[in-house]
């Protein structure tokens, strides 16, 4: 799936299609440069699967859990921000493998190219979701491949 991203709008739509498509116990990466719109992405999908509070980037405490709404999908959203992992063993203290093992939980990783292959050792589904900035524009071309 291909989306281009004009306005602030247009996430929300992305996040309703996304809320609607992806599988279950999924791991959804997100990759593109600062400013992209990651984190535009994940507050987007928490509306979309109905929670209560608006994710903030997780970015010094790399990550955060928020609870949606009864019915939804999935139970929890997991945002990890990998951004200040130097090595991808600094992630083994994070406990992704248990957040993703919990019942209910869509795991939604920033930079998971600093985890290397931490994230296909937990043999879940990923979701590759890359954000690319039009050069100086608002325009974002984002790419969604399971």
């Amino acid at each position: 799936m291909k989306v281009i991203i004009h306005q602030l709008a247009d996430w929300d739509r992305l996040a309703q299609q996304l809320a609607e498509r992806l599988p279950e116990h999924a791991v959804l990466t997100l990759s593109g440069p600062l400013g992209a719109g990651k984190t535009t992405l994940v507050q987007a999908l928490a509306r979309a699967f109905g929670a209560n509070e608006n994710p903030r980037s997780p970015t010094f405490s790399l990550v955060r859990s928020y609870k949606l709404a009864n019915g939804a999908r999935f139970k929890t959203l997991v945002h990890v921000d990998a951004y200040r992992l130097e090595r991808p063993e600094d992630a083994l203290a994070l406990g992704l493998d248990e957040l993703a093992a919990e019942d209910g939980s869509l795991l939604v990783v920033e930079w998971p190219e600093k985890l290397g292959n931490l994230l296909r050792a937990l043999h879940k589904p990923i979701v590759q979701l890359t954000i690319i900035q039009d050069a100086g524009t608002d325009l974002r071309r984002v790419e969604v491949t399971e």
